[in-house]
């Protein structure tokens, strides 16, 4: 599959589905039966909230690799202005249709052929006022889009085609005292990342480089490491198989 492939992915309407599904979808509609990881639920809310009991500004979020947008959702009950953005054009006509209507009907994979109707709404304590969506480049942001309190970059950097790029130009996106959370399973594939600009999984003269290493090496010249969690989540396919993978986030704070 060429890198070009993988990203139009993005862009089908299978990609949407299973998005709004991912951020939206009540936790008892993915485990079968309520059997599986409850812990691993609720993903995209759980970013969205990883700013709580952070001392920081509350004027500007940044939502980097929104997808459809739960998180920015979260952000903008507690920001004045919440900017989320994504690459695919298709996530990011689908957020805006749920911020519109309110309510979405789709259909999620059930057993081989067989799908079902399922309704998602929008949260109660979005701030559409707030919220504004928009198709873009994580690799060539605009200076125009000036500085945010707190930048949430959610399991975006194994799918950059270079992400040390994207994370060594991030600082000047970030306000004074601002967090910038990473948070990723860092599952480098070559179909999203050429395998020279991985930050981490592979050998390099006898030594094992890892991801978070290397997230240091980049960022501690400009940040403090204020956090490490570890974020389980679910990625659901039908009704009795989800993906269970366990994203690493770290919250950066700027000098």
């Amino acid at each position: 599959m060429s890198l070009t492939q993988t990203k139009d992915f993005y862009e089908t309407d299978k990609a949407v589905s299973e998005y709004l599904f991912f951020h939206y979808g009540e936790p008892n509609q993915f485990l079968f039966d309520g059997i599986g990881p409850r812990d691993a639920l609720d993903f995209p809310r759980r970013c969205g909230e990883l700013d709580l009991g952070l001392d920081i500004n509350r004027a500007r979020a940044l939502d980097l690799g929104c997808a459809v947008g739960r998180a920015a959702c979260e952000f903008s009950a507690r920001f004045d202005e919440v900017i989320a953005i994504d690459y695919a054009h298709a996530l990011i006509e689908a957020a805006k249709r749920l911020d519109g209507d309110n309510a979405i009907e789709l259909d999620v994979a059930e057993e081989g052929d067989l799908a079902k109707r399922v309704s998602i709404t929008l949260p109660s304590n979005a701030r559409k006022d707030r919220i504004e969506f928009q198709q873009g480049d994580a690799m060539n942001l605009p200076a125009e889009l000036g500085q945010f309190d707190f930048i949430l970059m959610a399991n975006l950097i194994d799918r950059l085609p270079d992400p040390r790029s994207c994370l060594e130009k991030i600082d000047s996106f970030v306000a004074e005292n601002g967090v910038v959370a990473i948070t990723s399973p860092y599952t480098w594939l070559e179909e999203y990342t050429p395998r020279e600009l991985w930050l981490g999984g592979y050998e390099r003269e006898g030594q094992r480089i890892k991801t978070s290493d290397t997230l240091k090496e980049i960022l501690l010249p400009k940040f403090s490491l204020l956090q490490e969690r570890n974020m389980p989540f679910l990625i659901r396919e039908h009704d009795r198989k989800n993906q269970f993978s366990i994203a690493h986030a770290t919250l950066w704070q700027k000098r």
